[in-house]
């Protein structure tokens, strides 16, 4: 069990997150964790990559390095 610190900031409330939660929900800092509370009382916590909040990022990452491959091909 992992036990977290909920501290008062300014006028926001956080939850402090050691190295290892962090590395238990599969997060870091400045990453985005949802909380989903069930019917049946049971949080689930999830992380979701940035790419998918943005459709498009995946798609002008790939074509980065598809052109940064093309470059390293031409005659120098």
């Amino acid at each position: 069990m992992i036990a977290l610190k909920v501290e008062k900031i300014g006028e926001q409330v956080a939850i402090v997150l050691t190295e290892e939660a962090l590395q238990v929900l599969g997060t870091e800092v400045g990453g985005t964790l949802r909380l989903e509370p069930s019917r049946d009382g049971v949080i689930l916590a999830t992380t979701q990559e940035t790419w998918v909040e943005d459709h498009h990022a995946r798609g002008r990452a790939f074509l980065k390095r598809y052109t940064r491959s093309l470059q390293r091909l031409e005659p120098q």
